[in-house]
C-alpha cells in the first residue's frame, strides 16, 4: 500500500493515491508469489501503472519493439492465428510495417515532446499485447488526447484493452486534468465502440479532418471531462473492471478518508487561529 501510494506523487488527489493504493495492495498481497514479483517489479519499474490485469510500462524499442512487432505483423503468433495487419493499422496514418527496424522508426516510438507512449502489459504472463499513446498534450490548458489503443484484433474490446485506457484516465484526472479527448475515423466501425466503453461522449464530428494513406479522413471527435469523471464515468468504469462489491467498497472508503480529512482541516484550522489569538494578546 505505502509503496503504491509513494509512487503516485505530491501532485495526485489523496483519493486516488488512496484508491489505487489499495487496489495495488489486494492484486501484490494475493499470494507470497505475487507479493515477490510486485516487489521485484517496483524496485525496478517504480513508474509503472498497475491495474487487475494489466499493467502500464513506459514504451522502450529495447523492451517491447520484438514483441510488439510480432502480435502487429498479421503473422500467426504463439495462440493467435495469422490476420490482416490492416485490421491493425488500416485506419492509422502509419503502418503496417514490413520490418521491425521500420516499426522503430515510425511514430509508435519516436514520439514528440507532447506526448507519450505506454507498453500494455499483461499481469499474469508479462507479454505486451499492445500500446496506448497521450498526443497532444496542454497542460496550460489542461487537456490531452487519448489515441485508440494499438492492439491486435483478438485483444480489441477486451477487460484488458478498457484498464489500460482506464489506468491513464484515472491518472490523468487525478493530476489535475479538465479534459480528454478521443478522435476516430468515421469508417472505423470497431473503434467506435471503445468511447461508449471508456464513459466518453461525442461531441461532433469534423469533416475532412485529415488526409490518411492518401484518402480523406472524416472523424468523430469524443470527449471526457473531469467532472463527468468523477461525478460518475470513473465509478462506472470501476465497477466494470473490478464487480459491484468492489466498486461500493472503494466509494465508502473514499468517502469515509474524504470526512476525516475534512475533520482534520477544520481542527487544523481551529488550531491555527487559537495560535494566532493568543500570539496577539501577547
Amino acid at each position: 500500500y505505502a509503496r503504491a501510494y509513494a509512487g503516485c506523487g505530491n501532485y495526485t488527489t489523496l483519493s486516488y493515491r488512496r484508491s489505487y493504493a489499495r487496489l495495488y495492495e489486494a492484486q501484490a498481497c494475493t499470494t507470497n508469489g505475487t507479493f515477490e514479483k510486485f516487489t521485484e517489479l517496483f524496485l525496478s519499474r517504480p513508474q509503472d501503472l498497475y491495474g487487475r490485469t494489466v499493467r502500464l510500462e513506459p514504451l522502450d524499442a529495447t523492451r517491447h519493439l520484438d514483441n510488439l512487432y510480432e502480435i502487429t505483423s498479421g503473422q500467426p503468433y504463439q495462440e493467435d492465428k495469422a490476420y490482416n495487419p490492416n485490421e491493425v493499422w488500416g485506419f492509422r496514418d502509419y503502418g503496417p510495417f514490413k520490418t521491425k527496424e521500420e516499426m522503430e522508426k515510425s511514430p509508435v516510438f519516436n514520439i514528440k515532446k507532447n506526448e507519450a507512449s505506454f507498453a500494455i502489459v499483461e499481469i499474469i504472463t508479462d507479454r505486451i499485447i499492445g500500446v496506448v499513446m497521450l498526443t497532444n498534450d496542454d497542460p496550460s490548458n489542461l487537456n490531452v488526447e487519448l489515441e485508440l489503443p494499438i492492439v491486435k484484433p483478438s485483444t480489441d474490446g477486451t477487460v484488458e484493452q478498457i484498464e489500460a485506457c482506464f489506468l491513464l484516465l484515472d491518472r490523468l484526472f487525478a493530476h489535475g486534468y479538465r479534459r480528454v479527448q478521443l478522435t476516430i475515423d468515421t469508417l472505423d466501425v470497431y473503434g467506435k465502440k471503445l468511447p461508449g466503453r471508456i464513459g466518453f461522449t461525442q461531441e461532433g464530428m469534423v469533416p475532412k479532418h485529415m488526409v490518411v494513406k492518401e484518402s480523406n479522413r472524416d472523424s468523430n471527435i469524443y470527449g471526457l471531462l473531469n467532472s463527468d469523471w468523477d461525478k460518475g464515468a470513473r465509478a462506472f468504469m470501476y465497477k466494470k473492471l473490478h464487480g459491484e462489491a468492489t466498486q461500493k467498497a472503494d466509494a465508502a472508503n473514499n468517502a469515509k478518508e474524504g470526512e476525516i480529512d475534512f475533520q482534520q482541516s477544520v481542527l487544523k484550522e481551529q488550531k491555527e487561529n487559537k495560535e494566532a489569538e493568543e500570539k496577539n494578546k501577547k
